[in-house]
């Protein structure tokens, strides 16, 4: 028992010695750091609204082919 909880111990202090992420340049990771913030704590506040966006610009794009292409996707899977 002794030595599982010696073991434990180790691999608790492991997990504290993980460094933070880093992409290699300052200018990289200011701006990762300041999406993922906002990302871990609101996804959907920025996720929803930026697919509704990128659905409807698809829609004016391409029209009716994206109903046609999504309904043989549907359909078709």
């Amino acid at each position: 028992m002794k030595i599982d909880s010696k073991n434990l111990k180790i691999y608790i202090n492991e997990v504290f010695f993980i460094e933070p992420n880093n992409l290699g340049f300052d200018f990289l990771n200011f701006w990762f750091k300041k999406t993922t913030f906002y990302l871990k704590r609101f996804p959907f506040l920025f996720i929803i609204p930026l697919s509704g966006v990128i659905v409807l610009l698809l829609y004016l794009l391409f029209g009716q082919y994206l109903v046609w292409l999504a309904n043989l996707l549907q359909y078709g899977f």
